[in-house]
């Protein structure tokens, strides 16, 4: 069986991604964020933080679950397109996978962190259940990083906005991305994805299934598909406070995080400048 999962951000085209695999791939079992399959873990949460802390015994028994229900699977493809692998699963990545895929979504990340900012607004206005976690006294979103990872250290004396942590969340994701690929030597297993220009492109989007040698179910894609818009707001707007607090992220980021946007496959998005 092909096993393949989406490397992103949230508020990348995920839930479109996912969609996009269920209509459009022959006998392939495709989800978003698994919430309503039962036995297959959707990774966020407290997951997350044994990640970040490295609590393995936990993280591991999570992820052999994950692992058996993928291998349960009565399909050709599995297909999974959920921000929480990289949040998740980037150290133990090999153990779930036997002939891995992997599609890259790279969508602007000032629009990813306006994005996430404005959902996590809007679900605590609307308190959602469950939307937060405590450990140790300390509240966490379940749908982010903890804010205790490596990259948030060079930031200890800096308040952050709530925007600037996510701006930094998609950096990390973005390098543990490339980190999980050049480690386990997956560089050719990788199809890349910018958001803005291709996800929405059938002839994109044709090479890609060409790519995983994956069988259509009609000769025609299927490309008006849901997309997982946030309720009760308009189109995402980056404003002038936006752009000063990203240069002020940007003015202090390590070398090891700013050259992997100087290399494929994010020096040539038509972005990259406004970080740089």
């Amino acid at each position: 069986m092909k096993t393949i999962f989406a490397l992103a951000s949230g508020r990348s085209g995920t839930s479109y991604l996912a969609n996009f695999f269920k209509y459009n791939v022959s006998h392939c079992f495709s989800t978003h964020e698994p919430y309503f399959v039962l036995g297959n873990p959707v990774l966020f949460g407290r997951a997350v933080a044994w990640n970040t802390y490295q609590e393995d015994e936990k993280l591991l028994q999570l992820l052999q679950q994950k692992k058996r229900f993928i291998s349960s699977v009565k399909k050709s493809v599995y297909f999974e397109s959920n921000h929480a692998f990289l949040k998740t699963c980037d150290r133990y990545a090999a153990m779930l996978v036997d002939e891995p895929g992997f599609v890259h979504l790279v969508r602007n990340p000032l629009y990813v962190a306006k994005s996430e900012l404005i959902r996590e607004q809007l679900i605590r206005r609307l308190h959602i259940p469950l939307a937060y976690y405590k450990r140790n006294g300390e509240k966490f979103f379940r749908w982010s990083l903890t804010g205790h990872e490596a990259i948030y250290e060079y930031y200890l004396d800096m308040k952050l906005s709530r925007y600037q942590f996510y701006l930094l969340q998609w950096i990390e994701l973005e390098y543990r991305a490339v980190q999980l690929l050049k480690a386990n030597k997956w560089q050719r297993k990788v199809f890349f994805i910018e958001v803005e220009r291709h996800l929405n492109d059938s002839s994109t989007m044709q090479k890609m299934l060409d790519f995983f040698k994956l069988e259509t179910t009609n000769k025609k894609l299927k490309m008006d598909l849901r997309t997982n818009k946030t309720p009760f707001v308009g189109q995402t707007i980056i404003n002038e406070i936006d752009l000063e607090e990203s240069r002020q992220v940007m003015k202090r980021l390590p070398y090891q995080y700013q050259s992997i946007l100087m290399q494929p496959p994010y020096q040539n998005c038509d972005w990259v400048n406004m970080l740089l």
